[in-house]
């Protein structure tokens, strides 16, 4: 990870407002000082050269009416994107995410449940054309999904369960990534460490983005893994393989995990899917295995239509959960991105049934 009039408002609202804000600054104000060649671009964020400086981020409104629940409409995430690019080799990128502002429930409007956290903080030197130094806090590098799961930008309100529970989803430590051309394609690779347990000072207190599930860890305290990613086709597919190992809080031993991911666009039609095994170890009876596959076809102008299966077996819960989603999603213009789904689950917990919808802008 939505009240669709009102987050739509919002949403213009800025965007207005922020254009507004460019377009009345000072002829002089624009040709010197810090706001000179001040620019905003929807979607693209606020820029300000002059400070070497980018402004951008994403909001999600989420409406949900769901197996064992009470209906909701969330004011999920205000996340702010801050980018300081002093030079061609330095770049300090940060991700600090508000949520659930405002929920409406069975209690009434609510700001109680208000959240702050620190999504992603780090650093990047670029060393060479095709090696980049990254020091902080990231997204773990491990599938497809993890890594773009802003709300705007994936066809779905619902996150599989395989980008949640499989590796945790943030790290902090090093990592050293870059990509390079191999003929007409190109290939990405990242490679990581993590030491969770004395760098980052909330480790062990990591929720996950859709489910609530006692005694499971979102959480490293070390960890080392690698990424491959492999486009092709004139950048119209995808194939990427994740391996990671470590252990993490709340759990004993070391686990070893590794994913396969893939991507094809063909025409009217996107197909993508993500797979994961994870050994346990010697401390649990079994492991953990799971994935999803989707299609989404463009039905007409920017209406898309979706289709997902998916299934986990967890080890660590000796449990296993499917679900099936079938939902539309609209995009009118680029930043902005309209959803609903019904989803039908067979595990009221992980994967309840139900109908959910959101509306999203990057701003």
């Amino acid at each position: 990870m939505r009240s669709t009039s009102m987050f739509f408002s919002g949403g213009s609202a800025l965007a207005c407002a922020l254009g507004m804000a460019v377009a009345s600054a000072p002829a002089a104000a624009a040709d010197t000082g810090p706001l000179a060649g001040m620019q905003y671009e929807p979607g693209g964020g606020l820029r300000l050269p002059a400070l070497d400086l980018t402004f951008a981020g994403y909001m999600a409104m989420r409406a949900h009416n769901l197996q064992q629940a009470d209906a909701r409409l969330d004011l999920r995430d205000v996340s702010l994107f801050v980018i300081w690019q002093p030079s061609s080799r330095w770049q300090l990128f940060s991700e600090i995410e508000a949520e659930h502002l405002l929920v409406v429930d069975d209690r009434g409007a609510t700001t109680g449940d208000i959240e702050v956290d620190v999504e992603r903080v780090y650093v990047d030197f670029t060393a060479a054309a095709n090696l980049t130094l990254r020091a902080g806090r990231y997204l773990t590098p491990f599938g497809r999904w993890n890594q773009i799961h802003a709300e705007p930008l994936v066809w779905t309100t619902t996150r599989p369960l395989v980008t949640q529970l499989a590796i945790p989803d943030h790290g902090s430590g090093a990592a050293v990534l870059g990509s390079f051309a191999l003929g007409d394609d190109s290939v990405d690779y990242t490679v990581y460490a993590d030491d969770g347990a004395d760098l980052d000072p909330v480790n062990g207190e990591a929720d996950f983005e859709d489910v609530v599930v006692r005694g499971l860890s979102n959480d490293f305290r070390h960890a080392g893994g690698a990424q491959i990613r492999y486009h092709l086709l004139d950048d119209r597919a995808e194939l990427a393989a994740s391996v990671a190992t470590f252990d993490m809080t709340r759990h004993r031993g070391r686990m070893t995990a590794a994913g396969l991911d893939g991507l094809l666009r063909w025409r009217r039609l996107e197909l993508s899917a993500e797979f994961a095994f994870r050994d346990n170890g010697s401390h649990y009876t079994d492991d953990d295995v799971g994935g999803y596959a989707q299609a989404v076809l463009r039905l007409v102008g920017q209406l898309h239509g979706i289709a997902r299966a998916e299934h986990y077996h967890s080890g660590l819960l000796d449990r296993d959960a499917s679900r099936a989603t079938l939902g539309l999603s609209w995009r009118p213009l680029p930043p902005l991105n309209l959803k609903i789904e019904y989803s039908a689950g067979d595990d009221p917990q992980l994967v309840p049934d139900g109908v959910q919808m959101s509306i999203s802008t990057l701003f």
